[in-house]
């Protein structure tokens, strides 16, 4: 049984106990006389509401973890979860209104903190994982032509067009493509601009309180499109290629953009019964430094590299000392795992990416 588990049946047991005897010393509670009530204290039940809690294992690495949130010194919901890597698990927990701490630890030894103030305006909390910390974020997910919670403005009057676009037929898969604005620092209020070719899809200003991410479903349609998003300290505009980046993230708080908290770890193995010697490259996108290495690579060898410290696209170019070569591009974004290059029994080489695949 879990520590934190026996110590809250405990505690619910000593409660319970409370008032079935009298300590020496104490002198006992008269008996109420015949034909008189006893006074009574009716407790008070706590406003309760049901929020979603999402728990996000973007690392290569699988996670036993358990997140506990407490009011005072009781535990209000208690959960635990295997998560592979790149798992997403959505859980519904009943919340007290109001400030509750939380608190999240792992096998791994990861252990952090955060106060979780419950806002009618917002669906829930996402915890993101890390290797050597986490991240809280209060989530919502609006309709860009409906209503939204956060909406500091109305749609504009131009045409009106349905999202999520349906698909073009050139790809498949099963969520719609869409914009996250996240914001790490203080309050401000975004427009938020999202075209494709001469169709403007999305022009809308939102709230974005400290520590918010908001969801915006876009597309199931193939293409590139173009995300600006403006606020009083900066305007930031970018290319988001549907369906290689799933997700278009941007922080209003920083100004940068990207695909979302991808692990970055790279396999290189040789399946082959014969050793190799492989080069690798991997130039990191937004022209990072380069990564470049020989490796020499016995037979059934297995390797976990980190190439790169961020998510994007990565260009890697990998040959071997037989001529056979190959190259591509690492789309180091969620929902896909962690990437591999291997060397089959046949002595081919080849880049694979772990983890399901859009389009």
């Amino acid at each position: 049984m879990e520590r934190r588990t026996l110590l809250s049946l405990l505690a619910g047991g000593v409660a319970g106990l409370a008032g079935c005897g009298t300590p020496d010393g104490e002198t006992e509670t008269p008996t109420p006389e015949e034909g008189t009530d006893a006074p009574t204290a009716t407790p008070t039940p706590e406003a309760r509401v049901e929020r979603s809690l999402t728990l996000w294992n973007p690392t290569p690495d699988p996670v036993f973890t358990t997140v506990v949130g407490v009011r005072g010194d009781r535990d209000v919901f208690f959960e635990n979860r295997d998560l592979v890597p790149g798992e997403r698990a959505a859980l519904s927990v009943s919340v007290p209104t109001g400030e509750t701490a939380v608190l999240v630890e792992t096998d791994s030894g990861l252990r952090a903190r955060s106060e979780w103030v419950v806002d009618a305006a917002f669906e829930g909390l996402e915890v993101v994982l890390g290797r050597d910390g986490a991240a809280f974020w209060q989530t919502v997910s609006c309709d860009a032509r409906g209503e939204c919670s956060l909406a500091a403005a109305t749609p504009d009057d131009g045409p009106r067009i349905d999202l999520p676009l349906v698909g073009d037929g050139s790809a498949r898969w099963y969520a719609p493509a869409g914009v996250v604005v996240e914001n790490a620092g203080p309050e401000t209020t975004a427009r938020l601009r999202i075209d494709l070719g001469d169709a403007s899809l999305v022009d809308r200003a939102y709230r974005v309180p400290t520590g918010a991410r908001l969801s915006i479903p876009v597309t199931y349609r193939s293409g590139t499109y173009r995300v600006a998003v403006e606020t009083d300290e900066r305007r930031v505009e970018t290319a988001w290629p549907v369906p290689d980046q799933p997700t278009k993230y941007v922080d209003v708080s920083s100004g940068t953009t990207g695909c979302g908290p991808a692990n970055t770890t790279l396999t290189v193995a040789n399946r082959d019964d014969e050793p190799h010697r492989l080069s690798l490259r991997v130039d990191a996108a937004g022209g990072g430094e380069s990564f470049d290495r020989t490796l020499a690579l016995d037979p059934d060898e297995a390797r976990e590299l980190v190439p790169v410290t961020t998510s994007g696209p990565h260009a890697v170019s990998v040959s071997l000392e037989t001529g056979a070569a190959t190259s591509g591009t690492w789309w180091s974004c969620p929902p896909r795992g962690p990437a591999s290059v291997v060397v089959d029994a046949t002595g081919t080489v080849s880049l694979r990416a772990a983890g399901p695949q859009p389009g």
